[in-house]
């Protein structure tokens, strides 16, 4: 009867060591297929962000592009406004040079409108 007991006892604690590993086992289970979910979501996620940073690249190539195009602009129109200048600067000399040739014909005819004063 003490065999018996021993080996009822042992049954027992066989059958909680069971019970406690397959709860173990569905817990795992679960823990897994939660974790697979996790992972698909990540990988979805991944994706996502991967197309973002493409999207991104293509978006700072293109405003890259743009300003360098703006940069070729501005010294286009740096070198327009240099060569204007020059062209002022030199109109402007000519233009004092003819004002001063104005100035002296001016002189020379008030001096012979002074000498035909004088004859008349």
């Amino acid at each position: 009867e003490a065999d018996v007991k021993l080996t009822q006892e042992a049954v027992a604690d066989l059958e909680r060591n069971k019970k406690e590993l397959e709860s173990l086992i569905f817990k795992r289970d679960a823990e897994c297929a939660s974790l697979a979910t996790r992972f698909e979501e990540e990988q979805i996620n991944a994706g996502r962000v991967g197309k973002s940073i493409k999207e991104l690249h293509a978006k700072i190539e293109e405003l890259e592009d743009e300003i360098k195009h703006e940069n070729q602009a501005r010294a286009k129109a740096e070198n327009g406004k240099k060569k204007l200048q020059a062209e002022i600067d030199e109109i402007n000399d000519r233009l004092e040079e003819a004002g001063g040739a104005t100035a002296a014909q001016m002189e020379l005819n008030k001096k012979r409108e002074a000498e035909v004063g004088k004859l008349k």
